[in-house]
C-alpha cells in the first residue's frame, strides 16, 4: 500500500511539473507573439532625404517643400500609372467631349480627408480654384486654359477649357500644384484666398510631427480610402550631404535612401555593392542630365562652339569609369523611356575631340600664347559651369571630368559650386551662368512639360526669358504639337522638334540616369512606384524584426 502510494505521488509530481512547464512555455510564446504583434503595429521606416521636407509650407497648391511628400499626403483627381497610363484616383472615371475641351469627372464616394472632412465635388472645386489662373502656374496649360469649374452634382465635376491640349489629364497627375487639399487646411476655412496652415489630404499618410531641417514624421491616415499602409510610420530624415547619407545607410541610422528623394553617390553604390551588406534596387529612369547653354553669351551663339562642347566629352568613359557603369551615355536630350523618343529621332554628337578642334579652328579660335586655351580677338574661350551636389552628388565629379575633357580641346571651364537654393536662383531667376548642369524632368513632365518650361519663351511666364533656349521656330513647333490630338501626327511633330534641337546643338546631353535605391536588409516588400515623385510603393513596405 505504501509503495503504491509512493509511486502514485511520483506520478502526480511529474504530471504537475509537466503542466507547470507547459504553462511557462505557453506564457513565453504568447508574450513573444504579443511582442511581435506590437512590433508590427509600431513598425517605422527611416528614409534619408536631401533637403528640408517643409511641412509648414507643403501647400498642395504650391511648390515649396519636398516634392515626394506631396504624393504621400495628397491625392489627385487622376494619377500617373505604368508607362504614363492615366488611372483613377479621386475620380473613378471621366469623359472628354468630342471637341476635346470639356472633361467630366465622376468622383469617388465616401472619401474623407485625414481630419475627417468629407470629400466631394464642392471640395474639389475649392482646391482647383486655389491654383487655377495663378501666375505662378503659367507653364501649366491646365491652369491657363481653364474657363469653368462646374459642380454638376455632389460627385460630378466638369472642367471646361479654352483649347484642345493633349496633356490636360497628364498635368492633372502632377505632384503639385494640382492635388486636392481640404478646406480645413486654410484660414478662413474654405476660402480660396485663405492662408495655408497645415497639410491635410486624402492620401495614405498624414503628418504626426515636423522639425525644420531635421525630420518629418508621417503616420497612416486612418481615413484613407485605398489599401492601408503596412508600416505605422515613415520618418523622413534630412541628411543634406550625400556621403553622409551613404554612411547613415551603412551604420543603420536610416533604412532607405536613393532616387531623387535622397540620392546616394555613385561611388558609394559601387562600394556598397562590393560589400554586399545592403540591398540595391535599380531600374531605367526617365531623367537625363544635360548642360544648358546661356544663349545670350556671345561665345555660345557660335554653333561650332556648341557642337564642339558636345563632341569633346567622352560620355561612355564617364559612365564606365566615373559612374560605376550605372545608367547610360546620352544621345539626344530625352531617354528612350520617354514618350515619342525613337531610335531614329534620338540623335547625338559622337565623341570626337579632333573634330571638335577643327570646328573651333573653323570659327577662328587658336592658341596664340601656348597656354592650351584657345583665343579669338584676344578673348579666351572660357566659361563658368554652375553646379550643386546636394540633390545630385554625382554632378561634382561629372563636372570635374567635363572640365578636363573641354581643356583637351582648348576650352577653359571654371566650376562654380553653389548651395541648393543659390543654384536654383541662378537657374530660374537671374540666369547668371555660362553653362549650368541640370536634369530633365521625369515621367509625366516629359517631353511636353520640360520642353515648354525650359525651351519655350512663355515657359516661365510673360516677360520672363527662356531658361535653356530662345528660338521662335522652336516655340511654334512646341505650340503646334501640344494642340495636336492625333497620336501619329504628334509623333511626326516631335520628330521635327528633336531634329531641330540636334541640328542647332541647343544643349549638351550627358547622361541617362537609372533609378537607384539602397535599403537595409530589414526592408521587405520593396516595389517601384510609377514615377520618381512616387518612387516607392510606400504602402507595401515592412520592416523585419
Amino acid at each position: 500500500m505504501f509503495t503504491g502510494q509512493k509511486h502514485l505521488l511520483k506520478r502526480y509530481d511529474l504530471t504537475a511539473l509537466t503542466a507547470i512547464i507547459t504553462i511557462i512555455l505557453m506564457t513565453v510564446i504568447m508574450a513573444g507573439c504579443a511582442k511581435n504583434q506590437a512590433s508590427k503595429e509600431d513598425q517605422q521606416l527611416v528614409v534619408a532625404v536631401s533637403s528640408d521636407v517643409g511641412i509648414d509650407k507643403l501647400d498642395a497648391g504650391g511648390y515649396n517643400g519636398l516634392i515626394q511628400a506631396y504624393t504621400m499626403i495628397y491625392d489627385p483627381l487622376v494619377d500617373y500609372g505604368e508607362r504614363g497610363k492615366i488611372i483613377p484616383s479621386l475620380a473613378e472615371s471621366w469623359e472628354i467631349s468630342s471637341d476635346g475641351k470639356t472633361y467630366t469627372f465622376h468622383l469617388r464616394k465616401g472619401v474623407k480627408f485625414s481630419d475627417g472632412t468629407p470629400f466631394d465635388a464642392d471640395v474639389a472645386k475649392f482646391s482647383i480654384e486655389r491654383w487655377c489662373k495663378d501666375p505662378a502656374n503659367s507653364s501649366l496649360s491646365v491652369s491657363k486654359a481653364m474657363q469653368a469649374i462646374d459642380v454638376v452634382d455632389p460627385y460630378t465635376l466638369k472642367l471646361t477649357f479654352s483649347k484642345k491640349y493633349y496633356p490636360f489629364l497628364t498635368e492633372l497627375t502632377y505632384p503639385r500644384p494640382v492635388r486636392i487639399i481640404s478646406p480645413t487646411a486654410v484660414e478662413p476655412k474654405g476660402d480660396i484666398k485663405g492662408k495655408f496652415i497645415k497639410p491635410i489630404g486624402t492620401g495614405a499618410w498624414m503628418v504626426e510631427s515636423y522639425t525644420k531641417d531635421q525630420q518629418a514624421v508621417l503616420v497612416r491616415n486612418p481615413n484613407y480610402w485605398g489599401v492601408k499602409p503596412k508600416l505605422a510610420k515613415i520618418v523622413l530624415k534630412v541628411i543634406p550631404d550625400p556621403q553622409s547619407r551613404a554612411m547613415a545607410l551603412q551604420s543603420g541610422e536610416v533604412d532607405l535612401a536613393g532616387s531623387e528623394i535622397g540620392a546616394v553617390p555613385t561611388q558609394s553604390i559601387t562600394d556598397i555593392r562590393k560589400e554586399g551588406k545592403l540591398q540595391i534596387y535599380t531600374q531605367p529612369g526617365t531623367m537625363s542630365y544635360l548642360l544648358i547653354f546661356n544663349y545670350n553669351n556671345d561665345l555660345l551663339k557660335d554653333l561650332n562652339v556648341r557642337k564642339a562642347i558636345n563632341m569633346a566629352i567622352d560620355k561612355q568613359s564617364m559612365v564606365d569609369n566615373l559612374l560605376g557603369g550605372i545608367g547610360r551615355p546620352a544621345r539626344g536630350l530625352f531617354q528612350p523611356t520617354v514618350p515619342y523618343v525613337t531610335a531614329s529621332n534620338n540623335k547625338g554628337y559622337a565623341y570626337d575631340q579632333a573634330a571638335a578642334k577643327e570646328l573651333l579652328k573653323d570659327s577662328g579660335y587658336a592658341d596664340s600664347n601656348g597656354d592650351g586655351i584657345l583665343e579669338k580677338n584676344g578673348k579666351p574661350l572660357e566659361f563658368s559651369l554652375v553646379l550643386q551636389n546636394a540633390q545630385y552628388p554625382e554632378w561634382k565629379p561629372m563636372c570635374e571630368y567635363i572640365q578636363g575633357q573641354l581643356k583637351g580641346v582648348g576650352i577653359k571651364l571654371d566650376l562654380q559650386m553653389l548651395d541648393q537654393n543659390a543654384y536654383y536662383d541662378v537657374l530660374w531667376r537671374n540666369r547668371k551662368f555660362d553653362l549650368i548642369i541640370y536634369r530633365t524632368y521625369t515621367d509625366s513632365w516629359n517631353p511636353h512639360g520640360f520642353l515648354f518650361s525650359l525651351f519655350h519663351t512663355a515657359g516661365q511666364g510673360s516677360g520672363t526669358p527662356s531658361v535653356a533656349w530662345s528660338d521662335p521656330a522652336l516655340d511654334n513647333a512646341i505650340d503646334e504639337v501640344l494642340g495636336t490630338m492625333d497620336e501619329n501626327e504628334r509623333q511626326v511633330q516631335y520628330d521635327h522638334i528633336f531634329d531641330m534641337m540636334y541640328q542647332q546643338a541647343m544643349c549638351a546631353p550627358l547622361y541617362y540616369t537609372d533609378e537607384v535605391f539602397v535599403a537595409s536588409t530589414k526592408v521587405k516588400g520593396f516595389a517601384w512606384g510609377f514615377s520618381s515623385y512616387s518612387p516607392v510603393k510606400w504602402e507595401d513596405l515592412t520592416i523585419s524584426q
